[in-house]
């Protein structure tokens, strides 16, 4: 979440209104709302357990917010279910884990339209019509 963070800072900088989706299991794991809010971006917050916020994932906000284009990070499970959601383009910082760092060993591969990705060299951002899932 903290380079989104600074994405947002930095929309905002620029004169846009970033909305911001934050998706969690339960309300004791919730961070850096505050922070979002405080920058002045809208704030929506989804809990599983529905123990703060909406219930339910961060695909069930996508209806409270009017968006152009999107930013994401976070498990694979969750990018699927935004690549089957989301109406616009948009982009993926993947969070896989990187064997060696450098691109040897393709332990972090992601399959594109343009062939197999390195994320711990060609990304970690990807975007979402370049993607096979």
């Amino acid at each position: 979440m903290p380079p989104l963070y600074n994405l947002c800072k930095t929309l905002i900088s620029q004169g846009k209104n970033p909305s911001v989706i934050l998706g969690f299991n339960t309300a004791d794991e919730v961070f850096y709302e505050e922070e979002f809010k405080a920058l002045g971006a809208d704030v929506f917050v989804t809990t599983v357990d529905g123990s703060h916020g909406i219930k339910g994932f961060v695909t069930d906000a996508f209806g409270k917010v009017d968006y152009t284009y999107f930013y994401t990070c976070g498990p694979m499970p969750m990018f699927r279910a935004v690549n089957a959601a989301a109406k616009t383009s948009g982009q993926f910082s993947f969070e896989e884990r990187m064997g060696c760092g450098f691109g040897a060993c393709m332990g972090c591969t992601h399959k594109t339209k343009n062939g197999y990705k390195r994320i711990c060299k060609d990304g970690p951002v990807l975007e979402k019509e370049e993607i096979i899932w």
